[in-house]
Order: C-alpha cells, then sequence, then structure tokens
C-alpha cells in the first residue's frame, strides 16, 4: 500500500479523536439511589440486559482499488457491503461483513486495465475506542471504532482465472449518532491478501483491497445496556444486613419486655385464682409476623451465604410449630427489566428458597406456598433495591 493512502487513513482518524469529544445534549441517565450514608464509587460494569439487545445490521456503498502488481495510478471502483453483529457490551463487539464489487488494475503496462470481480466474507472483533478512552456515553454523536479480523476473499472473471485467498481484515469505523435506532457511518477497510490474489505472482509481497464506504447502521431494539457495580452492591447489601441485625436486636428487646409481662400477668392469675375463670379465646401460633427475608442480588435469583441465615431461621421456626404452613412470596425492583421478565425472576427466587428448605432442612414442600409478585407489588415503595426480595408470611394448615 502506498505511503500516501496510509497518511490519509492516519490523518482521519486524528481528526476523528478530536470530533469525539462532542456529545448530544440529552439528560443524564437514571442511576437506582439506595439511600446510606457513605458508598463507595467502585467499577461499574456493563452488560446486554437480554440476549437480543444491541445486535446492529449495516449497509452501504463506496469505492475499492486492488494494490498489486501494477503501472501508474490506482484505479477506484464501486463496492457494496453489508454486515450483523453484536455489541456485547460499549467496548467490544464482533461482526460478519460481506463487500464484493469490481477491480480494476493497469497491467502489463499503464495503458492496460484488467477486470476483476471480488466477493470479501469477513469475521471481525470491533473495539470502541472512544468509550475505552472518554468512558461510556449513549448520546455520543461520534464512535471511532478500529477492527480487525479474519477474512476469505475470492476473485472471479478474472483474465488470468479464479483465485480464493485467506488474509487479514482490518479498518477503522466512524460511527455518527443519528438516534438511538440508527447510526450513519464512513468506513475504511484493508484485506491483507497473499501475492497471487490477482492471478500474477511476481514478488513476495503481500497484495491488499482498500475499501472507502459508507451507509447507515440499524440498532435492533435501540442501544442500551445495563449496569453493575459489584463494589457498590456489596456495600449497600451489608448497610441493609446492619439495619436488619439492628431490626433483631430490637425484636430481643420487646422480647425481654414480654417476658416481663408474662411474669406480670402469672401474679395477676394467682390473684385471680378464687375468681370465676374467664374463658379466653387463645392466639393460634401461626399468626405469628415472620420477619426474615432474603434478599438478591440484581437479576440474580443467587442465595448468597449471608442470606441463609434468614432461611434456616424460618426453617427452626417451622419445626416448632408443625400445625403452620408459609407462603413465600417472591419480587423483583421496578426499574430493572419488563413486567414479564420481573414476574419470571420473583417466582424463581421464590423457588429457590423453597428448594432449599426442602433439601437442606427436611421441610414438607406441601407445607409451602410459592407466590410471584414480580415488580406488579413493591413492598418496600421507598427503597427500589430492598424489593429484590423474598417475604414469607404464616397461615393455617388446612
Amino acid at each position: 500500500m502506498k505511503l500516501k493512502h496510509l497518511t490519509l487513513i492516519f490523518a482521519g482518524v486524528f481528526l476523528s479523536l478530536l470530533s469525539s469529544k462532542v456529545y448530544a445534549q440529552a439528560p443524564e441517565i437514571e442511576e437506582e439511589i439506595v439511600v446510606v450514608d457513605f458508598v463507595p464509587e467502585g467499577k461499574t460494569y456493563y452488560y446486554s440486559p437480554l440476549p437480543r439487545d444491541n445486535w446492529f445490521m449495516s449497509m452501504g456503498a463506496g469505492v475499492q482499488t486492488l494494490f498489486a502488481e501494477h503501472k501508474g495510478k490506482s484505479l477506484f471502483s464501486l463496492s457494496m457491503t453489508v454486515d450483523f453483529g453484536k455489541w456485547f457490551n460499549p467496548y467490544w463487539g464482533l461482526r460478519l461483513s460481506a463487500t464484493g464489487g469490481a477491480l480494476r488494475l493497469r497491467y502489463p503496462e499503464e495503458v492496460d486495465i484488467l477486470h476483476y470481480k471480488n466477493v470479501s466474507l469477513a469475521a471481525d472483533f470491533m473495539w470502541n475506542m472512544t468509550n475505552t478512552i472518554g468512558g461510556y456515553d449513549p448520546y455520543r454523536i461520534i464512535s471511532v471504532i478500529p477492527y480487525v479480523g479474519f477474512a476469505s476473499n475470492y476473485a472471479f472473471k478474472n483474465p488470468f482465472g479464479k483465485t480464493l485467498s485467506f488474509g487479514i481484515s482490518t479498518g477503522m469505523r466512524f460511527n455518527v449518532r443519528l438516534c438511538r435506532y440508527a447510526d450513519m457511518f464512513v468506513e475504511g477497510k484493508v484485506n491483507i491478501l497473499s501475492d497471487n490474489y490477482n492471478g500474477v505472482i511476481k514478488s513476495k509481497r503481500a497484495e491488499a483491497t482498500l475499501a472507502l464506504l459508507g451507509g447507515i447502521s440499524f440498532n435492533f431494539g435501540g442501544k442500551k445496556f445495563a449496569s453493575y457495580n459489584p463494589v457498590r452492591e456489596t456495600f449497600v447489601r451489608e448497610a441493609l444486613n446492619a439495619e436488619i441485625n439492628t431490626m433483631r436486636s430490637q425484636d430481643n428487646t420487646l422480647a425481654q419486655k414480654n417476658e416481663l409481662l408474662e411474669v406480670e400477668n402469672t401474679q395477676l392469675k394467682k390473684q385471680l385464682a378464687q375468681k370465676p375463670k374467664v374463658i379466653t379465646e387463645k392466639q393460634s401460633p401461626c399468626d405469628a409476623q415472620l420477619t426474615s427475608t432474603v434478599r438478591f442480588a440484581l437479576n440474580s435469583s443467587v442465595v448468597t451465604d449471608e442470606e441463609m441465615i434468614n432461611i434456616y431461621n424460618i426453617a427452626e421456626w417451622m419445626k416448632a410449630n408443625p400445625t403452620c404452613d408459609v407462603i413465600v412470596t417472591g419480587y423483583a425492583d421496578k426499574e430493572t427489566g419488563t413486567d414479564e421478565y420481573n414476574k419470571k425472576l420473583s417466582e424463581q427466587r421464590a423457588n429457590k428458597v423453597i428448594k432449599i428448605l426442602v433439601k437442606e432442612y427436611n421441610i414438607d414442600e406441601s407445607r409451602l406456598k410459592l407466590i410471584a409478585n414480580g415488580s406488579s407489588m413493591q413492598p418496600y415503595p421507598n427503597n427500589n433495591s430492598w424489593n429484590r426480595v423474598v417475604v414469607f408470611k404464616s397461615c393455617e394448615t388446612k
């Protein structure tokens, strides 16, 4: 490839990096807020909420030329391209692309022009340089995306015969955001090939095709990534556990007061021993309020070691009260996922707790009733993250 072409490509990359600091005026992304005194920053990770998210398809056209044994200036011809791929996070993705069209070459003399047809199929690894360096911003106007991969190149209608060459696909893509569902792109693409691609072998150097392309890229469902901060989630979970422990301490204080009341009640009974007995209805132990809850991480139905103590407490209560059943109700926070997805997630959470009670603590499964409320009901309306929870309610055995 000639020096002037490389100079033009690197100049375009430099200008695009300068322009990538321009941002669209858009509202800030709302983040889930948990009320605690201090929350450490930690590293935020981004991912596609659902497997169908962040797929894209691009179509475009431009010109291409072949760098091989030739005389005089290079000749450019029409080229068409289409690709299909997925962004797994804001920083990298994979795609399959097909590029093809006509090629013209001055050989063996400058006045002689050879005509070719070619098709290139490539699998590329794409790196969003702008998001990596400047941070993820879904409203950024211009993104610079270098890529590299493997390509198979087939030339036909070649005066020297059909040729097939495997090589390296590399280039630079510039995405200009039109809206959430569409981008305009400009791309410079180079396929490095073996020396026999044009049917002429005169040296040991590689041959290459250069394509300059532009078009439209469609984002299926719109680009959207969910975020997860493990440090923040752990800190908030520990803060919630501390609050739960405080509530348990308050319960213990109330239990001590209850013991004092029992002593006082015994003394009153002795004083009233000579009086006619008053028959009172004894309250069923199944009317007790169960305060244990099992909390879960964002988009997860895994029970952590810290939450196993709550399941243990429920198991011990059920063993102590064999005439009582327990309703196990799962929830999900309404700020994450669709109603249908949250319904399924809350069912998975409640089902996971029931399996632990049955398998690890030998609780009869017939005493456990599962309810999945998803995000249609929020037991903690003032704190969204608390709603990733399973709660328990006692009831009489039928």
